[in-house]
């Protein structure tokens, strides 16, 4: 580049909140797809969240897994994963920080709400947003499925690589800031 072609190019900082401030494209099905997964995880997380805080303080979490042990008659002793799901249970429901899960699934429900109503909202940061967050557990998802394959685990992270890649190609994130 010429000197002053150089002296005429906006600072990388200018070039990066011009870009965030932009409107993305028009919404293709894909991207509908990922809208509809973020704003739907974020409706199950306050859900969650919310039954962590009731369930917790009336003490229900514990009498669920009491009665359910009772109903189902499994005290038996007939296999070890059903009592140990069951002391998970009474475990959970007798945990004094229920009130910190239900503040880590509410700030997540947060995270991907914001994700979904940005992509809706065309917004270009939305997309650097859900690429970023999406991104960075990619690692520890794929952990997850070396250590344990599931059909859930598996298709979780099939999602999420597809996302990425997506958003990244197709919208041409991080190309020329």
């Amino acid at each position: 580049m010429s000197d002053e072609a150089i002296k005429r190019r906006p600072h990388y900082f200018a070039r990066l909140l011009a870009e965030l401030n932009s409107i993305g494209g028009e919404h293709d099905a894909f991207i509908k797809v990922i809208i509809v997964e973020r704003v739907g995880k974020a409706v199950v997380l306050i859900a969650l969240g919310i039954g962590l805080l009731v369930a917790g303080q009336e003490g229900w979490l514990t009498q669920w897994a009491a009665s359910a042990q009772q109903q189902l008659n499994l005290d038996t002793d007939e296999t070890i994963i059903e009592q140990l799901f069951f002391r998970l249970l009474v475990m959970i429901g007798n945990f004094p920080h229920t009130i910190l899960l239900a503040i880590g699934a509410f700030a997540y429900s947060l995270l991907e709400g914001t994700e979904g109503i940005g992509l809706a909202m065309r917004r270009r940061w939305a997309e650097y947003l859900t690429v970023i967050a999406t991104g960075v557990l990619i690692p520890f998802e794929a952990y997850e499925v070396v250590h344990k394959v599931t059909l859930f685990r598996v298709g979780a992270l099939l999602l999420n690589l597809a996302v990425v890649g997506y958003l990244a190609y197709r919208k041409r994130l991080f190309v020329g800031i």
